[in-house]
């Protein structure tokens, strides 16, 4: 009896199936990738040509390109630079140097040739002072190498203290040029006339001129400046005041000055 040999179908149904594995999403099969086909009538794109990969240390490096804005001021910021390193530098060695060294003021004596009152009217509680004064300032020069010059100077001589403060003229002294080491004495000569003071004041001041315990001040405003030679380097305003002392303290010694410069630098001479 002959057997019936089964069909390829029939084995096939046999045969048990496998499951079909699940690719993973972004899985990309470099083997077969998948081909795209341009749509119909179209033509295809170029395919481009894959870059090539170098080592970091072989990718060539970007020029950067700068801009002359940016090469002028990085050229004027260095020139200042050394501009001011150079004035630094010639500063220190000025002062090395030279050793310059602020002017010594002294207020010396302080006389008056003439000093009176006249009574106003009746009971009007004026008088009327008339006085001829001399002060006498004295400056030294401590520098050694540097001269000093001083430049025209308005000078006010005042009396008396607190509320009693009474004005005894003001003047104009001319400059003067000082060679290292030297003393000079500047005499400076004030008056007034008829000028109106209260009752309780002049008498005051009389009493106090008598006694010698009337209190002089006087300040100045000039322009100080070093000088090497005859050339003159650096000039600064300066701020004088001296005294703030009695006349029987004038007459044994001399009285200090304060110097100020640029408004608010006090300086002790």
């Amino acid at each position: 009896m002959d057997q019936k040999r089964p069909t390829d179908e029939e084995m096939a149904a046999e045969k048990p199936l496998k499951p079909v594995l699940q690719k993973p999403p972004g899985f990309r099969d470099e083997q077969n990738p998948p081909t795209t086909e341009p749509p119909s009538g179209t033509a295809p794109h170029p395919r481009r040509r894959p870059r090539p990969i170098h080592p970091v240390s072989l990718y060539p490096e970007k020029k950067r390109r700068w801009s002359r804005c940016r090469v002028f001021c990085c050229c004027f910021c260095i020139f200042l630079a050394v501009i001011l390193l150079l004035l630094l530098i010639a500063g220190a060695v000025f002062f090395l140097w030279y050793s310059p060294k602020l002017p010594v003021v002294r207020l010396a004596s302080f006389r008056t040739s003439s000093f009176n009152f006249s009574s106003g009217k009746t009971d009007d509680g004026w008088s009327f002072l008339t006085a001829d004064a001399a002060t006498m300032l004295d400056f030294r020069n401590p520098n050694g190498k540097l001269g000093l010059f001083y430049g025209d100077a308005d000078v006010a001589v005042i009396l008396g203290e607190k509320d009693f403060e009474t004005n005894l003229g003001s003047t104009k002294v001319k400059g003067f040029v000082q060679k290292p080491g030297n003393r000079t004495a500047v005499i400076i000569r004030t008056r007034v006339r008829t000028q109106q003071v209260d009752d309780p004041t002049a008498k005051r001041l009389r009493a106090e001129l008598k006694s010698k315990k009337l209190l002089v001040k006087v300040s100045a405003k000039t322009k100080v400046g070093l000088a090497v030679g005859s050339r003159r380097i650096v000039t600064v305003g300066v701020s004088l005041k001296c005294g703030g002392v009695r006349l029987q303290t004038l007459d044994s010694q001399m009285a200090k000055c304060t110097i100020t410069v640029l408004k608010w630098i006090k300086l002790r001479s």
